[in-house]
Parts: structure tokens; sequence; C-alpha cells
């Protein structure tokens, strides 16, 4: 039987109920001993009828455990207690990427930063032997501030490892599940990238590549029909865009892409093209890394070093390097000291005299791909170099770019901070 709003379980406080499916429900909750509002998971309800599918939940919930990366909502910890299995899991303020589809498809932009940080969640999870397996736009929140977060591991497992069948997984993943976990066979990590490639197929078109009038007929075609090619579907798609997802979508797993690092590859080439190729950044400074650190270590302490180390390894530009971590710091005053001090420059750099003309200045560009960075990732790149050609004035320039970003408070924070 649901909780409702009152209940109490352990510590934690039911405030309201988020979502329902087959395997329990997922709350808000108010941690009665530190005041924090969470999101409180509960699987298995009826666990004492399956002491041993308890114990293998378990297990799994200590994958979960074992990840810490931006991009993949955290678990606080997990309860074992009379009512069933309690997952206390990082309160994503925001909405799913398949609530965002109700309204149709994506901008080309918006869905490949999607899939872009969500392949740096998969890089980090397959490189700690973590399979997720329920890959689908349900699982991908996106924060109030338009950051992506991998969530519900619930049927991960360890790379060669057994994990239990969990009713209703089916019904609802039908749609996003690899040939081989339709004919139920080993699915490594390249099941992952075959569920993402549909993902981004659906936020490209709005319509997944395989339907039907029954859970059989989709999963037959999984296995045996040919998807459209999203840029038939919507021609805006670019081709080459629309030629990574078909790879992504190939039946045979060594036809399709073999790493998440690889699918991240083909994706970025394939939207900054050869000439905007050499404007994907170069890896961080030594300096850049330490100013960010000893920045983030004023707010945060000894967790700054840790932090950064999980983002420094990566060929971001330095405001987006800066964003993701700003995106750990939990008060909207300290996130805006941080990125002051960490990199993205002072108030009065950010605000040289105003002018216009033909040609826009080559030290104005690079600042507005960082400032743009910020809100867009690595297609920045892109935009911003389309933007300088098109423009005829630094005015123009600003507001191509602007387009862009859907949240008008983040958009009019961009143009305050380039410089006219």
């Amino acid at each position: 039987m649901p909780f409702r709003a009152g209940d109490v379980i352990a510590d934690y406080e039911i405030l309201e109920v988020l979502g329902q499916g087959g395997m329990g429900a997922v709350y808000r909750v108010r941690n009665r001993l530190t005041d924090r509002q969470e999101a409180m998971k509960q699987v298995l309800p009826h666990m004492a009828e399956n002491p041993e599918a308890a114990d293998r939940f378990l297990r799994e919930i200590r994958i979960q455990a074992s990840l810490h990366h931006p991009n993949i909502a955290a678990l606080h910890t997990a309860m074992h207690v009379e009512q069933g299995i309690f997952m206390i899991m990082e309160l994503v303020d925001g909405h799913s990427v398949e609530a965002m589809l109700r309204g149709g498809p994506l901008p080309l932009d918006q869905a490949i930063r999607i899939a872009d940080d969500v392949l740096g969640a998969l890089m980090y999870a397959h490189g700690r032997g973590v399979v997720h397996r329920d890959i689908k736009p349900a699982n991908i929140l996106i924060t109030s501030r338009g950051m992506p977060k991998l969530t519900d591991f619930g049927i991960a497992r360890g790379s060669g490892k057994q994990t239990i069948t969990r009713s209703g997984v089916t019904l609802g993943s039908v749609h996003y599940m690899s040939p081989e976990q339709v004919m139920s066979q080993p699915a490594d990590e390249r099941s992952d990238l075959y569920s993402l490639g549909v993902t981004l197929y659906e936020m490209l078109t709005g319509a997944r590549p395989f339907d039907g009038e029954s859970e059989y007929t989709i999963m037959s075609a999984h296995v045996s029909r040919a998807p459209r090619a999203p840029n038939e579907m919507v021609p805006a798609i670019p081709m080459e865009i629309s030629n990574v997802i078909l790879r992504a979508l190939a039946k045979a797993p060594q036809d399709r892409f073999q790493t998440a690092a690889e699918f991240q590859a083909a994706l970025r080439e394939a939207l900054l093209g050869g000439a905007a190729k050499s404007e994907l950044p170069p890896l961080l400074s030594q300096d850049e890394i330490a100013r960010a650190e000893a920045a983030l270590s004023e707010i945060m302490g000894p967790i700054a070093k840790t932090l950064v180390g999980r983002q420094s390894g990566q060929r971001l530009p330095l405001a987006e390097f800066c964003r993701r971590l700003a995106d750990q710091i939990p008060n909207e005053i300290d996130r805006a000291r941080f990125l002051r001090t960490a990199g993205m420059g002072s108030p009065a750099a950010a605000a040289p005299p105003t002018g216009t003309g033909n040609k826009i200045d080559e030290a104005k560009i690079a600042a507005a791909r960082r400032a743009l960075a910020v809100y867009l990732g690595p297609i920045a790149a892109v935009v911003v170099s389309r933007a300088a050609k098109e423009a005829r004035s630094m005015d123009d320039f600003l507001a191509a770019m602007s387009r862009e970003i859907a949240n008008e408070r983040d958009r009019q924070a961009f143009l305050k901070s380039c410089p006219r």
C-alpha cells in the first residue's frame, strides 16, 4: 500500500508522492535529523516473501552507491526495513526527458547536449564495470539548471554478473531494449549504447524507431526490422547525425560503437564537422585546474579535490568545467562566487565598451564561446562559429547565440556575461 504525506519511515517523513510503478513508488521525503529533502524509492515492497531477491537487490544497490559522477543521480543510502527496501537518492529538482518529449521533439543542440552528458556518465559507469540496462527518456532527469542526471540503476549489474528479473520492466522499457536483451542474451556496455541510440532518435524525431500494437511486435522489430533513418523522419536532422544514430542501432553489438567514448566522439564530430573540429577545447592546464580547486575548496572543503579530479580528465572548455563543478554547490550565492574566482573572469573584464561592426573581434568570439559553453556544453563551439560567420553586428551575434538557450533567466545571464 502506498505511503501518504505525513507517514514516517525510519528517520524520513513522507512529503509527497513523486511517481509510482511496478516496483513500488518514489517519494519526496525530509530527513528529520538533517532537515534535508531527498528522494526515497521503495523497491520490493513484499520483501518478506522473497528474502533471496531482497539480498540480491541490496548487492545491486551497492553498485550504484559506488558511482559518483555529476551526471548520475547520487544514491545517498539504502535501508532494509519491515516495509521493504528503500533507496535514499539525490532529489533532482527538474523534469524527465520523457516529460519534455510530450511537447514534441527537442531542438538539435539540446538533444545532442543531453546525449553527450549521458555518454559521459556511461563512460564513467562502464569504466567501473557497471551496465545500466534500462536507458530511456524516463530515466534521464534534467535539473532546473539544465544538467542531465542519469537515474534508476535498479536493474544495473556489474559486467558479466547475473541479476534478478523485476516485475514491470518489460512494460516500461520494451521500446528501448537492445536485441540481445529481447533474446535474453548477455547484455554488455553496447546494450546501453543501443538504448541511448533509441532515446536520441526519439529526442530528435519525436517518435521511437520501433512501435506496434503489442510488446511482441515491438520486440520483434528490435531484432529483425531496420529503423527508418532519422533524417527521413525530420529532414532538418543532418545526415551525419542520422548516420551516427543508425550505427548505434545496429542489430549486432559488434556493428555498433564499442564504447561510450567512441559514440561520443562520433556524435561531436558529426555535429561540429571538419572545419570546426579545431574548435574542440584543449585539455585544461594545471594552473586552471588548481585555480578551480582552490576556489571550490573555499566553499566545500576537502571534497573539492575529489570533485575536481572527476572532471579534470575530460576535454571540456574552462567554462563548462567550472559549470559542472558549480552544479555541485547547493547555494546560489556560493555558486556565483565560485564562478567568479575559478576562471570565468571578473565582472569588469566581462564588460568592455560597447561596439558593433561587420567583423566580430576574435577575443569576443572566444569569450562568447566560453560563456555559452556554461549553458550548451561542447556544442557551444559550433553555435558560436556559425553565429560569428552570419552576424553583421555584435548585437546580431549575441542575439543568435542567446536564441539557443531555452531558459529565459539563463539567456539573460548569458547576455550579461558577454563582452560587447
